[in-house]
């Protein structure tokens, strides 16, 4: 009955996630690529991020989910060129998304600058049915076996980014494309069946000579998932160190630490506690990041980019 309940908890927990269809981030902050094609290019050097989320620790079959990205400017800053790869497990779900992006970069003065984003993507879905513990043994679906799709879908982003402060919006999956339900008048498994949207914004602000303050929000919103609101803050100390600390609404309070080692490597951890019901069964969620940024053409890169 345990085992029930847990797996119930979960199923009803990730809903969001099988309709929104878009892999979930504590540090959004620090992988922004992944949700907002724009930011190609705007850290005006070649930046490589690998990303690792293990949500709901403890819990068979909760979502795990890593991510490799790279982004660099072309013709003096004003193109930028994405590739993100993303492999998404759920349970017998096992999701991967390989997107291209693409943005134009207007220079709006010496401190801001305004990027259009278009992003190209691969969607491939496999679910396998025969590790399912269907509480109804005579149910045919569960004897299927495994069952695949590949969906092709695109994004678009706005990205406004000054020295001081960032606001972008984005839509990373426009088609309403399914990868499991063939059948659409069906209630299984539907991935990407209805749109997300994006809302971020963040800003940095001296508080001494050596100490920063980093404020920020993310707002998504899907017609078949709960209102999602991120708050974040920050605390930089010495350009080097980040600490931090998120809430996010109606779901878990996060810590956040960042260090840059040096002008081209940073790595980073933000541990989550579940505020549901699920912190009965799961001590919270953990990420994991690692980020190397190198100037396009080999010379080292010569400032800090606090987003």
């Amino acid at each position: 009955m345990k085992y029930l309940v847990i797996t119930v908890l979960a199923l009803l927990s990730v809903s969001s996630v099988f309709g929104q269809g878009d892999p979930h981030y504590t540090m959004y902050m620090f992988n922004k690529l992944a949700i907002n094609p724009a930011y190609a290019g705007s850290r005006e050097a070649l930046t490589l991020t690998g990303h690792y989320r293990n949500q709901w620790e403890g819990i068979d079959g909760a979502p795990k989910t890593f991510t490799f990205a790279g982004h660099s400017p072309f013709f003096k800053n004003k193109v930028g060129v994405g590739l993100s790869i993303i492999s998404d497990k759920i349970g017998m779900v096992n999701t991967t998304y390989i997107d291209m992006s693409y943005a134009y970069r207007i220079k709006i003065n010496d401190e801001s600058t305004l990027a259009i984003g278009l992003q190209g993507q691969l969607d491939f879905g496999r679910i396998d049915w025969t590790k399912a513990d269907p509480l109804d043994g005579g149910d045919n679906r569960f004897s299927e076996g495994r069952e695949t799709r590949l969906n092709p879908n695109f994004g678009l982003g706005a990205y406004y980014q000054h020295e001081k402060y960032y606001v972008g919006i984005s839509v990373p999956r426009v088609l309403k494309t399914s990868i499991y339900d063939q059948d659409a008048s069906s209630t299984v498994l539907s991935i990407n069946s209805l749109r997300s949207y994006y809302l971020m914004g963040g800003l940095i602000a001296r508080v001494s000579e050596n100490v920063k303050f980093q404020p920020g929000a993310l707002v998504s919103f899907n017609p078949n998932s709960p209102f999602e609101l991120d708050l974040n803050a920050s605390f930089v100390f010495m350009d080097a160190l980040w600490v931090g600390a998120s809430y996010r609404l109606g779901d878990s309070f996060d810590f956040i630490v960042q260090y840059q080692f040096n002008q081209q490597v940073k790595a980073a951890i933000a541990a989550d506690l579940t505020l549901s019901e699920l912190n009965n069964y799961s001590p919270g969620s953990f990420e994991l990041m690692l980020e190397y940024t190198l100037k396009s053409d080999g010379a080292r890169y010569n400032n800090i980019r606090y987003f």
